[in-house]
Formats: structure tokens, sequence, C-alpha cells
């Protein structure tokens, strides 16, 4: 590959990190904020009001988590924030590790590839379901879960395109606080 290619890989492969980072960042402080006020604001009505709460304040968080749960996932696999066992990779050379890398990356994207299909199929059968008090459709969650599994599969492909062209050394390295020896 020439270098002009491989800069132009590792830029775009950049990009999507970046891109991804974003809308993630974006997701977990919006739907952060939404349910701390939602979940706040219900503690307040039970003493306030007769009615002992708001009706949709139940449901609404059910919703919401999904969502903040899958972009927090996406981005702790940005991060190199997942369990990871480098015993093995500390006995292989840099090739051995470049390999090992790249095929566990490549176990992982077949596997939320398959993962999200078959979420994308169960939101469709869960459309027919709603919500009590909202009428909301059951599906939003499984969307979001299948949304979070294209969100990592693409994060995980940017990191094999740099472990392919950089090496090993291109794996983040989570910080000191998400480390456990």
């Amino acid at each position: 590959m020439s270098e002009s290619a491989r800069t132009t890989l590792l830029a775009l492969s950049e990009r999507v990190d970046w891109l991804v980072a974003r809308f993630c960042e974006g997701v977990v402080l919006l739907i952060g904020c939404a349910l701390l006020a939602l979940l706040t604001s219900n503690v307040v009505a039970r003493y306030a009001l007769d009615s002992g709460g708001f009706r949709f304040a139940q449901e609404l968080p059910e919703r919401l988590f999904p969502v903040f749960i899958m972009a927090g996932v996406a981005l702790a696999v940005q991060k190199g924030g997942h369990m990871a066992v480098e015993t093995v990779l500390a006995m292989l050379g840099r090739n051995g590790a470049r390999l090992l890398l790249l095929v566990g990356h490549a176990i992982v994207i077949v596997s939320y590839v398959v993962l999200g299909v078959e979420i994308f199929g169960l939101a469709e059968i869960m459309a027919i379901d709603r919500s009590p008090v909202l009428g909301l459709p059951s599906s939003y969650g499984y969307y979001a879960l299948g949304i979070g599994t294209v969100l990592i599969i693409l994060t995980t492909l940017t990191l094999a395109i740099r472990v392919a062209l950089i090496g090993p050394e291109a794996m983040p390295i989570p910080g000191p606080e998400e480390q456990i020896s």
C-alpha cells in the first residue's frame, strides 16, 4: 500500500472515530441530563403532588436508558475501556500481536454484525408492543441497541485499520482509573 493511501486511510479512520465520539458524547450528555432532570422532578413530584408523581416518569427512563448505555459502550471501545487480557499479547512479538489483535477485531465485527441484524429484526417485531402510559413502541430500545452495534462496528473497524497500518501500539491505552491490575 502506498504511503499516500495509508495516510488517507488513517485520516479517514481518525475522522470516523472523531464523529462517533462526538455523537456518543452528545448522546451521553443529553440523555444523562434528561434522566437526571426527569428522575429528580419525579421524586419532588411524589411529595408535592397528590397523584404521587408523574405517570410517564416510570416509562421514559426505560426508553432512554438503552440509548445512554450503548453510547457509553461505544465510547469505552474507543478508549480501550473494555476488559482485556494482555498476557498473550506480551508474549508474542510485534507482528504476532498485530495478527492476534486483527483476528480479535474481525471476530468482534462479525459478532456485532450478526447481533445487529438480529436486534433490528427483533425491533421490527417489538414495534407492535406499546407502553401503557406514553404509547411508545417497545422497539425504541432495540433500535438503540442496533445503532449501538453499528457504532461499535465502526469503532472496532477504525481500531483494526490503525493496528494493521501502525501496529499494536495503535491500540488505545485506558486511563489509570479504568485499569485493574
